[in-house]
């Protein structure tokens, strides 16, 4: 209840939450862990005790939706959106063993995406010329389309992404992913190479 100038009293309207009230407008991310554990979809880095390991947790958790962001929308490290792209940069067509390298993906399992994408009408294999033991897969017309709305899509969210930052703070992004890239690689030496995706 709020009290107008002339004394009469109003309800006050419900307000979304604000920027430090520690939940964002979705009501899900805290900045600071709250008291309350009844909600079962509560990220578990609320509860951890210490606040650099908490901080640490909730920084990691942010990278994992980022990740799986641009995991969902761009259709995948190696769904139809990243294969048909990769085969418009290249001319429309390219040697099927070449797709698998690029993708790091076993025959079995390129031959199952692709078999689906084909199914779609947006690519055709054909024996290599060259080498019969190979196959040459090219793009459709439609296909070929689909490509380049996906491209354009792809460039249209690189533009738009970090428009929240200014100049100085996509720098320091920059060098900050750049540094953590380098420090993941160390302590995890197993880890794959650069995501397909980040070269589409």
């Amino acid at each position: 209840m709020t009290e107008r100038a002339n004394g009469e009293a109003s309800m006050e309207e419900p307000t979304s939450p604000s920027e430090d009230s520690g939940f964002a407008q979705c009501g899900r991310i805290e900045s600071h862990p709250r008291a309350s554990t009844d909600d079962p979809f509560r990220p578990r880095w609320m509860d951890i005790a210490d606040p650099r390991e908490r901080q640490c947790a909730h920084i990691v958790d942010m990278l994992g939706f980022c990740g799986h962001y641009m995991h969902v929308n761009g259709g995948g490290r190696s769904g139809r959106a990243p294969i048909i792209c990769a085969l418009l940069k290249h001319g429309d067509a390219m040697p099927q063993r070449e797709l698998m390298n690029m993708f790091d993906l076993k025959a079995g399992s390129l031959s199952e995406v692709l078999t689906k994408i084909e199914r779609d009408g947006f690519i055709e294999r054909t024996l290599d010329p060259q080498d019969r033991r190979q196959r040459i897969v090219r793009l459709t017309e439609a296909g070929h389309e689909q490509a380049v709305l996906e491209q354009r899509g792809r460039e249209r969210f690189r533009a738009e992404a970090l428009t929240c930052l200014d100049a100085d703070e996509r720098a320091q992004l920059e060098d900050m992913l750049r540094r953590i890239k380098q420090h993941w690689k160390r302590i995890e030496p197993d880890m794959k190479g650069d995501c397909v995706c980040s070269r589409n």
